[in-house]
C-alpha cells in the first residue's frame, strides 16, 4: 500500500475593488444576475443549471459560465440583496480547487448613491508539481478577469 502524498497547504487570494456611481441595490442587482454575464468580454454564454431558491439567482443556484474553451459551473452560497453575494466554482478544466469567491458592496457617501465593490477569491492549486507558480498564475489572470467585468459594470451603470 503506497502513502498518499499531500499537496502543500498553500492558497491564493486575490482581491479587486471598484467604485460604482450608483446604489448598492442597483449595483447588487446587476452583478448577481447571471444572464449580465454573457455581455462580459470573453464570456460566450451564461445561464442557470440550477435555480437558487427562494431567488431564482440565489443560494443554491449554479451558473454555467462558457468562455472560449473553457466551461466554469459555479454555486452561489451566498445572496444578500444590496449588502453581498458569494459562491464557489464547482467545476473547472482548471487545475484548482476554489476556496470560494465573495462581492461585496460597500454604500459610500451620505446619500448612498455611489458604492464600491469589492471582489475577492482564494483558491489553491491541485497540480502536484509547480504549486505556488500555478496558483499564483491562475489568481491573477482571475483577478485581471475581475477588474474587467467590474469596470464594464462601473460604466454601464453611469
Amino acid at each position: 500500500m503506497r502513502a498518499k502524498s499531500h499537496l502543500p497547504c498553500l492558497m491564493q487570494s486575490l482581491h479587486v475593488d471598484r467604485i460604482f456611481e450608483t446604489d448598492a441595490a442597483t449595483a447588487f442587482d446587476v452583478i448577481a444576475d447571471h444572464a449580465g454575464y454573457a455581455r462580459l468580454p470573453g464570456i460566450r454564454s451564461a445561464e442557470l443549471r440550477v435555480e437558487g431558491h427562494p431567488e431564482r439567482n440565489g443560494v443554491g443556484a449554479e451558473r454555467v459560465l462558457r468562455l472560449p474553451g473553457a466551461t466554469f459551473v459555479e454555486r452561489i452560497t451566498e445572496y444578500r440583496p444590496g449588502v453581498s453575494m458569494a459562491y464557489r466554482i464547482i467545476e473547472s478544466p482548471l487545475p484548482i480547487e476554489h476556496i470560494g469567491a465573495r462581492l461585496l458592496i460597500e454604500p459610500l457617501g451620505q446619500q448612498g448613491a455611489r458604492c464600491r465593490v469589492h471582489w475577492t477569491s482564494r483558491l489553491r492549486a491541485t497540480t502536484r508539481v509547480a504549486t505556488t507558480p500555478v496558483e499564483i498564475a491562475i489568481a491573477r489572470q482571475m483577478a485581471i478577469g475581475y477588474a474587467l467585468a467590474l469596470r464594464v459594470w462601473a460604466r454601464r451603470l453611469r
